[in-house]
């Protein structure tokens, strides 16, 4: 199997014969490989058109080094390029190699900014209504932007929407099911019914509110942050058939901790896992001023336990 046809066969509802991997986001492109985006953004062009176009072509540089060189089994459209343009041809790009992945940012209430909290949380007590207003507002715009881009070759979706700090919840329970849950199963059922499958990233201490997110039909969870005191054995457990993505401390990373990082790998891999509906990826992403050598570390153990696993399918 292709890193392509394992992501596909868990997105089908399978369990391929090992777990693919790809980052939801990857800010190492000077670092690994040279491409210098603060320069190209930095840059004057001729026009807005001359500039999009020179940053989309470095962003499907970028991808096609992911895809060809580290194997990941998905490439990621940038929502600064249009859809109808950016998504082709990323697919162009990277062929049939990965599939092409679209993230969504705005569909339903996620935590504010530091600036916004407290305009929020007046809101939230005060003026139920006008939450609702909007919470609509940002559904249907999201439901409308996710069919243009499934026409345009979307294969599936990231709902980028944080709701947790890592202490928990960005809001109550309660307050989620009246003010997130119900928009978010709209989502989803809209995904569905365009065939195509949706995983949410969220940050942070998620527990109280898994229930509720399973119950939207989500097809799967990344992020399953340890600095949110997210335990992957522990969410397995809980709901064994879904699609679980993350893990991989992000914070470890940082310090280039050779046997740590191998551990968190081997933890995840254990547990999320291997013989599961499982995507190996951090616990967030591939970040700015993270040290190279701990993702090489965090990819080699990966590795090396997919080498052990062919050698045992093959003995």
């Amino acid at each position: 199997m292709t890193n392509r046809d394992r992501l596909l066969r868990i997105l089908e509802g399978g369990v391929p014969d090992q777990p693919p991997h790809f980052e939801i986001d990857f800010q190492l492109g000077e670092a690994m490989f040279g491409l210098d985006f603060k320069g190209a953004q930095a840059k004057t062009y001729a026009s807005e058109s001359a500039r999009a176009e020179a940053l989309l072509k470095l962003h499907i540089e970028l991808q096609v080094k992911l895809v060809e060189d580290l194997g990941y089994a998905s490439a990621y459209f940038s929502h600064e390029h249009p859809p109808e343009q950016g998504i082709g041809e990323v697919k162009k790009a990277v062929g049939d190699k990965a599939l092409v992945r679209v993230h969504d940012w705005a569909g339903v209430f996620w935590m504010p900014s530091g600036q916004e909290m407290m305009d929020f949380v007046v809101k939230l007590f005060e003026h139920p209504e006008q939450m609702h207003a909007e919470a609509r507002q940002k559904c249907d715009e999201a439901k409308e932007r996710i069919r243009r881009q499934v026409d345009a070759g979307a294969d599936f979706f990231m709902l980028c929407y944080d709701f947790g700090f890592n202490s928990g919840p960005f809001i109550s329970p309660a307050h989620f099911a009246e003010f997130v849950t119900p928009y978010l199963t709209e989502i989803v059922v809209t995904v569905h019914n365009l065939g195509k499958k949706a995983l949410l990233h969220s940050d942070g201490n998620i527990n109280d509110l898994l229930d509720q997110i399973h119950s939207t039909g989500i097809d799967g969870y990344q992020s399953v942050d340890p600095q949110g005191h997210m335990d992957i054995q522990a969410v397995r457990a809980r709901f064994p058939d879904w699609i679980l993505m993350g893990n991989v401390h992000c914070g470890m990373l940082q310090d280039t901790d050779e046997q740590r990082i191998r551990e968190s790998v081997r933890y995840c891999m254990e547990h999320g896992g291997v013989g599961k509906p499982y995507i190996f990826s951090t616990s967030n992403c591939i970040f700015e001023g993270m040290p190279p050598e701990s993702y090489a570390i965090m990819l080699d153990e990966y590795r090396r336990i997919l080498a052990s696993l062919s050698n045992d399918s093959t003995s």
